[in-house]
């Protein structure tokens, strides 16, 4: 009898030793994916590895999960998103996936969902088709306007702006000025002064009207990004960093040095000064190729020191060594003369520094 019970206990455990094991390797491929996915949110967290991590989070996932998943179509998403744009075959797999993640949200919610505009928008960056970018992003605003979400429509105007200005702005800049123009408008009447969606839409306003050369209504931009954060935070910031610096860009493109040395000074107090670095111009103008060289085929390179006065001019430029002849060294000095820079500081104060630059002329073949 009790061999009976011994032999019943010893069958009992391994029935549910085998129910066990059979039940792991049915959650593994979960266990995996979990693991995985945990790993990928680490990698972004920390910014490392982020592209291997989500490739394999994606590639588990998709086995896990199945090819009609809205996991997988997030997951194809957050693979895209991953694949550095200056790999030069990512933008073919960055596309491929986004286009598998639309078709997979189409299917389970529809052609206007709200759920396809993540893939929409990747789809109109990685497409080399400047017609197929517009059509994907009219889409995009489209469904946004069937929210009855005034916001949404006008983060998706702003969004098609920035990728049809970025990337299609021969083919496409009325319409890119269009949709910017009226997420602006928007913005303008509705967020408060110091929101994120008006600061970034005033640095693309201000990019549109300098290449328009209207340099009043950019700088009237620069200057209004300026005063919020002078205004609303106690810390620097590097979009601040960035208005200051685009402005002494244009107040000098209109002959206003003095209105720029006030942005070159701001940033030399909002960027520590190290000894080991060397100072780089704020704002520069490329030397004039002298016609004679260009003519012959002629190379040359000219190695100047100079001085990077409290105001952030240079001032006492010398040679000290040059090849190719005067005329090279009369454009590369007259060249730096017009750069500025933001001065060193010491103790609070701005003084004088010496820097060195080298110029290459080189004939394009």
């Amino acid at each position: 009898m009790k061999r009976q019970q011994l032999a019943l206990v010893i069958g009992l455990s391994l029935s549910t030793l085998s129910t066990y094991s059979l039940a792991s390797q049915a959650t593994n491929p979960q266990v995996n994916f979990s693991q995985a996915y945990q790993t990928y949110l680490t990698a972004v967290e920390e910014n490392k590895n982020v592209k291997q991590a989500a490739e394999l989070a994606y590639t588990l996932g998709s086995a896990n999960y199945g090819e009609e998943s809205d996991n997988t179509a997030n997951l194809a998403i957050n693979y895209a998103k991953a694949l550095h744009s200056d790999s030069s075959d990512s933008e073919e797999q960055r596309y491929a996936l986004y286009k598998q993640a639309h078709g997979i949200l189409v299917k389970n919610h529809g052609n206007k969902s709200v759920e396809t505009l993540d893939a929409l928008l990747g789809m109109a960056s990685n497409t080399q088709s400047d017609r197929e970018a517009a059509n994907h992003l009219e889409h995009m605003i489209d469904i946004a306007a069937e929210q009855d979400n005034p916001k949404l429509v006008a983060d998706m105007q702003f969004e098609a702006a920035s990728l049809l200005a970025q990337k299609f702005t021969s083919k496409k800049y009325r319409k890119a000025k269009g949709y910017l123009e009226q997420a602006d408008k928007y913005y303008q009447a509705n967020l408060h002064e110091n929101s994120v969606d008006r600061i970034k839409a005033d640095f693309l306003m201000a990019s549109f009207a300098e290449g328009r050369k209207k340099y009043n209504q950019a700088i009237e931009r620069l200057n209004r990004v300026v005063s919020v954060f002078d205004n609303n935070l106690n810390f620097d910031h590097s979009a601040e960093l960035s208005a200051h610096s685009k402005l002494i860009g244009l107040y000098e493109k209109q002959g206003k040095s003095d209105e720029a040395t006030k942005h070159c000074l701001a940033i030399a107090k909002m960027v520590p000064w190290k000894e080991s670095q060397e100072q780089k111009p704020l704002y520069r103008v490329n030397p004039d190729y002298p016609s004679h060289k260009a003519k012959q085929g002629r190379s040359g390179s000219v190695a100047m020191e100079f001085e990077v006065d409290t105001a952030g001019f240079v001032k006492n430029v010398s040679i000290l060594d040059s090849d190719g002849g005067v005329s090279f060294e009369k454009s590369a000095i007259k060249a730096v003369e017009q750069w500025r820079y933001a001065p060193k500081f010491e103790k609070g104060q701005p003084v004088s520094a010496t820097s060195q630059v080298r110029l290459d002329f080189r004939v394009n073949p």
